[in-house]
């Protein structure tokens, strides 16, 4: 994800000292403490974190800003909070780069960050993989043309569940989805939904289902 987020966050560093000091935004004068005072409030707000959380949280804001990823100060505690509310408590680390990944999406796909978060989660729930890998191979995806049909994360969120109950990982899902794209298929859904019919198929225990894995060359009881 370090070349897609780099591409994102050109001009890094230049506010990374970010203290009381008034600052040039746009040739509008604006009071920085000020500015990330109401957008931890926000956050706070939004999250219901404590006091302690908060320093850590603000740490975390001002890194991501100086990193240039957000549009604002109440921008970046927005889309923190997001990842807060949907993946819960994350080290400090984690917190930053999939906010920052998310941001990433958004500049780059024109992902919403609460969709992108959202089904990152649920590979992270299913595959029990972590936040890192999980926007990493939606990145990944995109850049590979996975989103053909506009039906990318929607589908990583509705099938997630489908791979995982079959005994698939992420990255076969992901494989499957690519092979599908290659060979022809109308949408991202038709593939997400063959593997649903497919398991569910594949733990019914009848007739049929058994002389389909005969006719693969299969046993259905292995």
């Amino acid at each position: 994800f370090s070349g897609l987020k780099g591409a994102a966050g050109v001009a890094a560093g230049a506010f990374a000292a970010i203290g009381t000091a008034v600052v040039a935004v746009g040739g509008m004068a604006i009071n920085t403490s000020a500015d990330i005072d109401k957008a931890m409030n926000s956050l706070q707000a939004s999250t219901g974190a404590t006091s302690a959380e908060m320093d850590d949280y603000e740490n975390v804001l001002k890194s991501i800003y100086s990193n240039n990823y957000g549009d604002s100060f109440d921008d970046i505690a927005e889309a923190m909070s997001t990842v807060r509310q949907q993946m819960g408590e994350l080290d400090d680390g984690t917190l930053q780069n999939v906010t920052e990944s998310a941001f990433a999406l958004r500049d780059t796909f024109g992902y919403d960050v609460s969709e992108s978060v959202r089904a990152a989660n649920s590979m992270m729930t299913q595959f029990g993989i972590s936040g890192d890998e999980a926007m990493n191979l939606i990145a990944a995806g995109a850049q590979n043309g996975l989103d053909f049909s506009g039906e990318l994360l929607d589908s990583i969120n509705e099938y997630s569940p489908q791979f995982a109950k079959v005994g698939l990982n992420a990255d076969d899902m992901f494989k499957i989805m690519q092979k599908g794209a290659e060979t022809g298929a109308f949408n991202l859904d038709k593939v997400g939904d063959a593997i649903k019919e497919m398991s569910i198929r594949t733990i019914d225990g009848s007739e049929t289902t058994r002389e389909g894995f005969k006719a693969l060359g299969l046993n259905a009881d292995e």
